[in-house]
């Protein structure tokens, strides 16, 4: 019998089972998609280079899976914020320091540390926090991009005791990376020595202190000692998976309390960069398109292509449009913040990905209502017998909803199913019992 069944070969299942293999246990893998990875997808037809349709940096320079990156060998090519950063405001459009010395953003000073200084107060929405403060005009701009440039949902829906809880002003500063052959490889590498069925879907959940059974959608029922669930939020949120016995209430909190916000990206190719070679990333603090970036920064042969990032409402509507209408919406809005040019002359493809649309994900990554503190620990806590949970919602630290929140969620919950399944046999001997299914649980 397997001793633990991995469902999802994403970043958080990988690094869990690959932990779990090397201690000796029987670990079996499947996953939904035709390829590993979930949410880390590096798209290689689209230029003579991998572009990342999902997750992209490495962020930060203390990355807790930067071990793993160097251990491969990887190369990576540094991405760094502030100096490299313009912001877009309507229809000025400022390199980030020169808009710094700007007297009408002075008040604005303060506000990471206003960020950091909610904890002890009531929880509010980032919209309730910035009326608070009473900013208006562009400064108002500043604080509703701040805040919500990296989280997929609009000021009204973001809770501010979780968004710092997430580490999400961690985002707006420090070194970046991009993994030069594709972050993807990060993924592969963890799954050569694993054994991984692609292509299984599951369709019910069986689980008692004792084992777990999984019932696929195509009619299989697999069993074992123990189970790590890592679907993504969204679909544990749509019900397509049932769970029997029901999940317990904190469960139902944590999933009502945390939302999987839609993400797209539009992948833009063009004949030459028309750009300044030292941008890095672009804010929009108006207009369709949350961010902007060169794919290729810091590689002067790199292909002309840029990352239209788009998060939350922004995205909803992108995702409502066809493909070719939203291209046709992100090239005039190009056109908007670098005025001086015509991106259409140079433009030769693009590619739209909608991580909503993806049934296998059904969002981008997710963030905390207001009110809804604790709840990524809720979805983490090991308490449906020998169900676990894993994936990039169940940790908040260091960023959560990240590859490294995969990552550490992964080798969390290999500790805690090593500690369930290594006594079995013990603790059967002092019951007098032998292993029994879920179903049998279930049936008595």
């Amino acid at each position: 019998m397997t001793d633990v069944l991995v469902i999802g070969a994403g970043m958080a299942g990988l690094t869990a089972a690959r932990e779990l293999q090397r201690a000796g246990l029987r670990v079996r893998v499947i996953e939904s998609r035709d390829r590993i990875g979930g949410r880390v997808h590096s798209v290689r037809d689209f230029c003579e280079a991998p572009v990342e349709a999902g997750a992209e940096f490495i962020h930060g320079v203390s990355a807790s899976h930067w071990p793993e990156v160097r251990e491969a060998g990887f190369a990576v090519r540094p991405c760094p914020l502030i100096r490299h950063t313009v912001m877009s405001l309507g229809d000025r459009t400022r390199w980030l320091p020169r808009l710094l010395l700007e007297p009408w953003i002075w008040p604005m000073f303060g506000l990471f540390r206003a960020i950091r200084g909610v904890a002890g107060q009531p929880d509010h929405s980032a919209g309730e926090f910035i009326e608070q403060r009473g900013f208006r005009g562009l400064a108002r701009l500043v604080a509703e991009t701040t805040l919500t440039a990296h989280l997929p949902g609009g000021v009204d829906e973001i809770g501010m005791h979780g968004l710092v809880d997430d580490g999400v002003v961690a985002l707006e500063s420090g070194l970046n990376h991009r993994v030069v052959d594709g972050y993807d490889g990060l993924p592969a590498r963890m799954a050569r020595e694993l054994d991984v069925e692609l292509g299984v879907a599951v369709r019910e959940i069986l689980w008692s202190p004792h084992g777990v059974e999984c019932t696929t959608r195509d009619g299989r029922t697999l069993s074992a000692r123990a189970a790590v669930c890592t679907l993504p939020l969204g679909v544990l949120q749509s019900g397509e998976v049932a769970f029997r016995p029901g999940l317990p209430q904190a469960k139902h909190e944590a999933l009502s309390s945390l939302v999987m916000g839609p993400v797209v990206k539009v992948l833009l190719r063009f004949r030459e960069r028309f750009w300044p070679r030292w941008l890095a990333t672009l804010a929009c603090a108006t207009g369709p398109v949350t961010l902007y970036w060169p794919v290729f920064y810091g590689a002067d042969d790199g292909p002309a292509v840029l990352t239209a990032y788009v998060t939350g409402p922004r995205a909803a509507l992108l995702g409502r449009m066809g493909e070719e209408e939203a291209a046709e919406i992100v090239l005039t809005d190009l056109r908007r913040v670098f005025p001086k040019t015509d991106p259409r002359k140079h433009f030769v493809a693009s590619r739209r990905i909608d991580w909503a649309a993806d049934p296998f994900a059904r969002g981008g990554y997710s963030f905390v209502r207001p009110g809804g503190l604790g709840a990524r620990a809720k979805l983490a806590a090991p308490d449906t017998g020998a169900l676990f949970w894993a994936g990039s919602a169940t940790e908040s630290r260091p960023i959560a909803a990240s590859v490294e929140a995969a990552y550490v969620s992964g080798l969390r919950v290999a500790s805690e199913v090593r500690a369930h399944v290594e006594e079995p046999r013990q603790r059967s001997r002092r019951a007098g019992n032998a292993w029994r299914s879920p179903a049998a649980e279930t049936a008595s």
